[in-house]
């Protein structure tokens, strides 16, 4: 009799393990980005220095994941400007969008040629908290950026 409930335990810690493990093999397996960008542009072929500029993405979402945001614009020195973060507060489905955000581009970046790019961190299972988040970075936004005119130049 005792034999029969330690075989039992077994089994079940048996089959617990299998779980287990193709839990685990699915969560190592998924890597496919949630998002895909199909197009990036700058509705304004310039702006100034501390100016805004529109951007639209157009982007076709396959499912919906955590994420973190960073947003950067590269001045024409290659100097790197944080963007600060875009509150949206929509919820988001799945399928294919089109998108508008405008950013305000630093008064101390370099005028010339920018491009401005936005990375996505998603976290979509409890293992890629531990193993790194599925990185997705936009296409290049491209523009350029010219000096300000400051009010005291022109008196």
């Amino acid at each position: 009799m005792k034999w029969i409930i330690w075989r039992t335990v077994g089994v079940l810690v048996f089959l617990l393990a299998i779980l287990g493990s193709l839990n685990l093999s699915l969560w190592v397996a998924d890597s496919e980005p949630p998002i895909e960008y199909e197009a990036a542009t700058a509705l304004a072929k310039s702006v100034p220095q501390g100016g805004t500029v529109d951007v639209e993405f157009s982007v076709f979402r396959r499912r919906i994941c955590p994420l973190v945001a960073k947003r950067w614009l590269y001045d024409a020195a290659d100097e790197r400007h944080s963007i600060p973060q875009y509150p949206t507060r929509l919820k988001l489905f799945a399928g294919r969008e089109t998108y508008p955000r405008s950013i305000t581009v630093p008064t101390a970046a370099t005028p010339g040629p920018a491009r401005y790019e936005v990375t996505l961190d998603y976290i979509c299972n409890a293992l890629q908290k531990w193993i790194g988040p599925i990185q997705v970075v936009s296409p290049p936004i491209l523009f350029t950026i010219t000096p300000s005119d400051p009010a005291w130049l022109r008196t």
